[in-house]
């Protein structure tokens, strides 16, 4: 069998680490990597305000002016906040639990891994706990990002199988699917690979993902 070229090997390691495709699907342009991230997880957990007591509503309160930093691209001052406002090291710590404790997490992962410190993003991660289809798979899968990062790849097909099975759906499942096969034949395991895309094919046939599938079923039984 004829060696993938840099150019192939290029283009896994882009699909295997991107989530673009994940985001575009569900058209609300949360930007990686030190970009703004759009306020669709208010959108989907911000509701818990009104049922979950004060402690709840000031989370979702104290986090906002750090978000607005970030969205602006600046990671540090909403990291760290100023003698305006509380950054998001301490709205982590001070509403552990609460979605306000949750969204800063999630971003101080984002920042991390943008500095290219995967551990301390998947430390950041750990400390989320989204309910929602959309945001918690988004977490499990930049999980998975991170170990791929770090040439971790069992770790990493763990993680997107774990993404793909939680709450199966046209969207996160068969993307999740990929990126595992990909992790899977970075490992040398043509096997498992194989498997999760051929579920591609046959369970998730209309999605993105299935559109050249057949490439990377043809690649993995040689």
């Amino acid at each position: 069998m004829a060696k993938k070229t840099t150019t192939e090997r290029a283009h896994d390691l882009e699909d295997l680490t991107s989530t673009e495709s994940f985001i575009d699907k569900y058209k609300k342009p949360i930007m990686i990597g030190g970009g703004a991230i759009v306020a669709i997880i208010l959108g989907i957990i911000g509701y818990k305000a009104f049922i979950s007591g004060p402690k709840e509503e000031k989370s979702l309160e104290a986090y906002w002016p750090a978000f607005y930093e970030f969205e602006k691209d600046s990671l540090e001052l909403a990291a760290n906040g100023n003698e305006n406002f509380e950054g998001m090291y301490a709205v982590a710590d001070e509403y552990a639990g609460t979605s306000g404790g949750n969204i800063a997490n999630y971003t101080l992962g984002i920042a991390a891994m943008d500095r290219g410190e995967f551990e301390q993003a998947i430390t950041y991660f750990d400390e989320c706990d989204f309910d929602d289809v959309v945001v918690g798979t988004l977490v499990i899968g930049l999980k998975g990002d991170c170990y791929v990062e770090m040439d971790k790849y069992e770790e990493a097909a763990d993680l997107f199988v774990e993404a793909a099975e939680r709450e199966e759906n046209d969207f996160t499942s068969p993307m999740m699917l990929k990126k595992a096969g990909l992790a899977y034949e970075a490992l040398g395991d043509k096997k498992s690979a194989l498997e999760v895309y051929e579920e591609i094919l046959e369970e998730w046939e209309k999605a993105e993902e299935a559109t050249d599938i057949e490439k990377y079923i043809a690649r993995a039984q040689n």
